[in-house]
């Protein structure tokens, strides 16, 4: 069979909305780091005071000992999650395998499936009967694979339910439909597309 290569990546939409989040989260990240540091210098001047007695001196390291883990757990957490808001995903189909990738602040990658043709069950548009009703099904979840809400102009939401290595998955793509087309021809293989799937594409809504 023909060698096939297909690649298409899809963007945060708003970007200035994710970078008021970014720099908001970035801010958070640096002050808590402060004052986290702020009361380790707290805890290591307390034992000076000898003339506020034992106990209340050791009460005293607590609060700030717990303090600053409270402080390092918020600048990491808030450090890390800062670069979740500029997210774009990769679908790569080569021949017989569709690659989904996650990509943080385009610096990070993160592989998140590769399906091989054979398990692909169904392939459809997000929002049809067919879809509500996988939904309902209680061996499946769902995974949305793109940071909008609203698909691209030339995208639509089309889903793929398939069986994954972490179970039966609904993943939600945001793609033109030349991908999804050339799935179908590599497989050719009847009963892939629901069966409303030539007819009138459903209202466009949000894939979250």
């Amino acid at each position: 069979m023909q060698e096939i290569f297909y690649e298409e990546s899809v963007d945060t939409h708003n970007k200035t909305a994710a970078k008021r989040k970014y720099t908001a989260y970035k801010v958070v990240s640096i002050v808590a780091a402060v004052l986290g540091v702020f009361a380790i210098f707290m805890i290591l001047g307390f034992p000076v005071y000898k003339e506020e007695g034992i106990k209340a001196v050791v009460a005293a390291i607590v609060v700030w000992a717990v303090t600053a883990a409270i402080m390092f757990f918020f600048a990491v957490f808030t450090g890390r999650r800062k670069h979740s808001f500029f997210l774009s995903y990769d679908y790569t189909f080569v021949t017989g395998d569709l690659r989904i990738s996650k990509v943080f602040n385009n610096r990070r990658r993160k592989h998140l499936y590769n399906i091989p043709v054979d398990r692909i069950i169904q392939i459809g548009r997000v929002g049809s009967d067919t879809y509500q009703k996988t939904k309902k099904t209680p061996e499946t979840k769902e995974d949305i694979l793109t940071p909008n809400d609203e698909a691209d102009d030339d995208k639509e939401f089309f889903y793929i339910y398939a069986q994954t290595n972490v179970g039966k998955r609904i993943l939600v793509l945001e793609c033109r439909l030349q991908l999804i087309a050339t799935i179908i021809r590599f497989m050719n293989k009847r009963g892939i597309l629901e069966p409303e799937f030539n007819k009138q594409a459903p209202p466009a809504g949000s894939a979250h």
